[in-house]
């Protein structure tokens, strides 16, 4: 039996709660499976929404005793459920096509697979911190906008999630300088782990906003003390990174497209699954994947570039139908 474990952060309200479960209502999994709900930030005044929203759906509820990172809180319901493979999926997740479980299922089943998700990357903070300080790295000759579009972009890229981030929304909208401004300052704070915790690209790396394994696997892999954005993140893409440990393993970690089709770490672009032409093979949206499909070419260029390199491959957003464009609100 595997266990889909939903994320719920307390911060984001009803309303990513409803939008997974919409999802999850028309895009059936397509396996047998129990639906683990994990409150996590949740205050008690919350509760009772929260579980209004799931009014009618089969699960079972967890509340994390105090608010942790989002893989620390996947640590915890591994070491408090017994079920033999864990599906993961953060509170943005969106299911995309029906059988979406039994796609990330099957994908484990092939020979020597330790992890499979919906997205990989090879992005590299190291690289992109030493591309912006103009040091010799391997995005230097990767073709992205001019360096002040860049900027402007980047901040823009910001922005755009930030607005996902209650407690940074609340303060209300940032004037482009101030986000600016900030935002260097930040770069400068974080640029000695950026360099010293992160490997160059390609940093092959399983994005964790959905995938699945053995609960026994994911157990036994190293999971350090996480209490900052920072720490989370060095576990998806950092030089001790799941994936990491899996490669170490002489184990495989495939991303699995919306056709159900794998792809191992060295053909992950080929997926269109993650900032690539049209995200056309995505089987599980997020955040991060909304921040490319509402972009333009410009946008696309810049992140596609980041996560895939010289074998970038962006492609514009498809033009809507006259007919279709009469019809929109």
């Amino acid at each position: 039996m595997i266990a889909v474990v939903h994320l719920v952060w307390g911060p984001f309200g009803p309303g990513a709660l409803r939008g997974f479960l919409d999802s999850y209502r028309r895009h059936p999994p397509g396996c047998d499976h129990e639906l683990v709900v994990l409150f996590n930030g949740v205050d008690r005044g919350q509760l009772d929404e929260l579980r209004g929203e799931l009014n009618g759906v089969e699960h079972t509820a967890f509340e994390l005793p105090q608010p942790v990172q989002d893989l620390a809180a996947y640590a915890w319901a591994a070491e408090h459920l017994s079920h033999e493979r864990l599906c993961f999926l953060n509170s943005h997740c969106r299911a995309l096509a029906g059988d979406w479980l039994a796609k990330l299922d099957s994908a484990l089943d092939e020979p020597r697979v330790g992890l499979a998700g919906a997205t990989g990357s090879w992005a590299s903070f190291r690289s992109a911190v030493l591309n912006g300080l103009g040091l010799p790295n391997p995005y230097q000759h990767v073709r992205e906008p001019p360096r002040a579009l860049r900027r402007e972009l980047w901040c823009e890229i910001e922005r755009e999630l930030e607005q996902a981030e209650p407690s940074r929304a609340a303060a209300g909208p940032r004037d482009p300088r101030q986000h600016r401004l900030l935002n260097r300052v930040k770069s400068a704070r974080e640029l000695p782990e950026h360099l010293l915790l992160f490997p160059g690209f390609p940093a092959h790396h399983l994005r964790t906003n959905a995938f699945i394994a053995e609960r026994a696997t994911f157990t036994s892999l190293s999971t350090p003390r996480l209490t900052r954005k920072m720490d989370a993140l060095v576990l998806e893409s950092g030089r001790r990174s799941y994936t990491r440990q899996i490669h170490a393993r002489g184990l495989r970690t495939l991303v699995v497209a919306r056709d159900g089709r794998t792809f191992d770490h060295p053909q992950w672009p080929a997926s269109r699954t993650f900032w690539q032409a049209r995200q056309e093979g995505l089987l599980m949206a997020d955040n991060r994947t909304a921040v490319y499909d509402s972009g333009g070419l410009e946008r696309r260029t810049l992140l596609s570039a980041r996560a895939w390199g010289s074998l970038a491959e962006p492609l514009a957003p498809a033009a809507v139908p006259a007919a279709a464009a009469g019809n929109l609100p």
